[in-house]
């Protein structure tokens, strides 16, 4: 076809592009009944600011204009797949939050609080459809001028209100704000209330209700590089209602006030004001002296007021305002002052007088420190120097129930140092022998209450080491019975004394049992043909010379050479100075006699000192007390005993079965 002399190319032209697309349809078609249909994904920007709420939902965004919702809550959040890309290829979908941070809420992701680290790539796949978010979040600096409007306001209950979008000044190219009062648009709620949109980007308000106070979303977007990004700010709004009352000053409470002369005084007024929308608080402090004849009040010299504003569902601050006293002086002392607070409700104040403390008071302050660090050294001291007395009492007092059928080898050591002789007691033919303590414990422990004793002269095995064993034979006994007389505490049985003073600090199972018992004022002595030899006397702790010594009792078949019974006689403790008395009968040798503690410490200490452990134990170790009338007292089926049996049938531990030991 010629064209003005010209071969027109139009339906070959026409013919190949028309095989081309021919060409690319099919193969196509091919391709996606391979591998089947694929959406092409779109993407979408929001840009957030740190510190505040953020949501978007699994849907493009609303387009300006549409009154539609920010997400849907009714959906449920499984119908949203939502990932988040980490770098290029790694893709993490679990990052979601178990501190709710980063929660999924309907179709919608949410963010409590965003923060840079928010920031990212973000897939949501639903109902067959793959769209991406990039989210970038901003600081307020980084807005290139001065945002004024704070994400907080705070609204007056039943009043108007206004709350701005935050940052919307500092863009130049936006669209019209978009306002949603959480999931809502506010379009919907303008049916049923006063509510609009004013200067382009504030919501106002007509009536402020409770209800308004929730979460608010502005939106304005505008697109960069192809990609429609959305300006997404929150808005968190709080309603509190206005005050009606007058502030109150909580401090000072009462009308007076304590001071000392000379010194620096400040007068503090506390008071807490309601919640005003103009919040305009006025704390003053007045004086008026009464040497001033007009009568005039004066303001002070104050600090700046210090306002604390506490949480806002309290509706209500704090002011505290302080006046200081640079040197308190008597004309202080006659004036009054007055705190004074103010609003545009009402006042209050409050009035107090200075007075002087008492000078008792700095003394106590400094007394009663010292007394009481005296106090504690000095029971300290105490304790220190009679630790041995408090660890003995203690281990002696200590309740402990402890029976025969415990690990203890033997029921009690024995520790005593024989008797030279036995002797009758009585009187007008009716004389009974008396058997020394030491034959009558093995016999009445052992035979009739069914005890096991350990008895060195009877128990101890020959060839050993004697202070090892009285120490093991002791640790094996759950009692240790010292039969206490002026000739143990001169003799070597000490050793067992003390062994068991330390052993009863460190065994709390062990107690002892000490028995004093009476020299006996008619055992025989040794007489020469000429003179009578004299017994000892006893001194009293006073008196280490006596002057008047008793008499001793003269042998009633004297003798050119008498013999003791025993053929190993126990020492004897004699006087430091004796004084020879006529032969004649004591009148005290049928009573027996008591010996006190002090009496028998004087008695020792001349000769022999008591070492300082014992000394320092027996005075606060009980102990019993024998005398020869108790040797036929013994407990039986029809008789109770003497005090003293009962006494040491009570400390001894109890049978198998019975009582608790104290």
């Amino acid at each position: 076809m010629k064209w003005c002399g010209v071969m027109h190319p139009g339906p070959p032209l026409a013919l190949a592009i028309i095989a081309c697309f021919l060409q690319r349809y099919f193969c196509e078609s091919r391709w996606d009944k391979e591998e089947g249909l694929k959406p092409r994904p779109e993407t979408y920007g929001y840009k957030a600011f740190s510190g505040e709420g953020f949501v978007m939902q699994c849907n493009k965004p609303q387009s300006t204009g549409l009154c539609q919702r920010l997400y849907n809550i009714t959906s449920s959040s499984e119908e949203a797949d939502w990932s988040r890309a980490e770098g290029e290829t790694n893709r993490d979908r679990d990052f979601l939050r178990d501190d709710g941070a980063v929660t999924g809420r309907g179709n919608a992701l949410w963010f409590s609080t965003v923060t840079a680290k928010d920031s990212g790539k973000y897939t949501c796949h639903t109902g067959g459809m793959v769209i991406h978010f990039y989210v970038e979040v901003l600081e307020r600096a980084s807005l290139g001028c001065r945002d004024t409007e704070e994400n907080r306001v705070t609204l007056v209950l039943g009043k108007g209100g206004r709350i701005p979008c935050p940052g919307i000044k500092c863009q130049t190219q936006r669209s019209e704000v978009t306002w949603y009062k959480d999931a809502r648009p506010v379009c919907e709620i303008q049916e049923k209330r006063t509510i609009s949109v004013v200067d382009r980007y504030t919501l106002l308000l007509g009536t402020v209700y409770v209800s308004d106070a929730t979460l608010y979303f502005c939106d304005y977007t505008y697109e960069d590089n192809g990609i429609p990004w959305t300006v997404r700010r929150s808005v968190n709004v709080s309603v509190i209602p206005d005050t009606t009352d007058p502030p109150q000053i909580t401090y000072p409470h009462g009308n007076k006030e304590g001071v000392e002369l000379g010194e620096p005084h400040n007068l503090s007024c506390q008071v807490q004001f309601g919640f005003q929308r103009t919040f305009d608080p006025v704390v003053q402090w007045w004086i008026s002296s009464h040497s001033n004849h007009e009568g005039m009040m004066k303001l002070m010299e104050m600090e700046a007021q210090q306002v604390r504003e506490r949480s806002i569902e309290e509706f209500e601050f704090t002011v505290t305002r302080t006046a200081q006293i640079p040197e308190v002086t008597q004309l202080h002392l006659d004036s009054t002052f007055t705190c004074l607070a103010q609003n545009s409700v009402g006042n209050s104040s409050v009035t107090i007088r200075l007075i002087r403390k008492s000078a008792v008071s700095r003394v106590l302050v400094i007394v009663c420190p010292v007394v009481s660090l005296l106090f504690v050294a000095g029971l300290g001291i105490t304790v220190h120097v009679y630790w041995l007395e408090l660890s003995i009492l203690y281990r002696i007092y200590l309740p402990y129930k402890q029976t025969t059928t415990d690990d203890k080898e033997y029921d009690a050591f024995v520790s005593y140092v024989p008797s030279s002789s036995s002797e009758e007691v009585g009187g007008r033919g009716r004389g009974v022998r008396e058997e020394p303590l030491e034959v009558l414990l093995p016999r009445v422990l052992e035979g009739q209450w069914g005890y096991r004793l350990f008895l060195l002269e009877r128990d101890l095995l020959p060839g050993g080491a004697y202070a090892e064993d009285v120490v093991c034979a002791i640790r094996s006994s759950r009692r240790l019975v010292c039969v206490l007389s002026p000739d143990y505490l001169a003799s070597t049985c000490l050793f067992e004394l003390e062994t068991g003073i330390r052993a009863l600090q460190q065994d709390p199972h062990l107690r002892l049992i000490l028995i004093w018992t009476s020299p006996n004022p008619s055992s025989p002595s040794t007489t020469s043909p000429s003179t009578t030899s004299p017994k000892p006397s006893i001194p009293s702790t006073t008196s280490p010379n006596p002057s008047n010594p008793s008499p001793s009792t003269t042998s009633p078949n004297p003798s050119p050479s008498t013999t003791s019974p025993n053929p190993n006689p126990s020492p004897r403790i004699t006087s430091p100075n004796p004084s020879p008395s006529p032969s004649t009968t004591s009148p005290t040798s049928s009573r027996p006699l008591s010996l006190p503690l002090s009496h028998t410490l004087g008695l020792v200490a001349s000769a022999s000192p008591l070492p300082p452990l014992v000394r320092r134990a027996i005075r606060v170790l009980p102990a019993l007390h024998w005398t020869p009338q108790d040797q036929g007292r013994m407990i039986t089926s029809s008789n109770s005993g003497s005090r003293f049996w009962r006494s040491l049938h009570k400390a001894m531990p109890a049978q198998s079965g019975t009582g608790t030991d104290t």
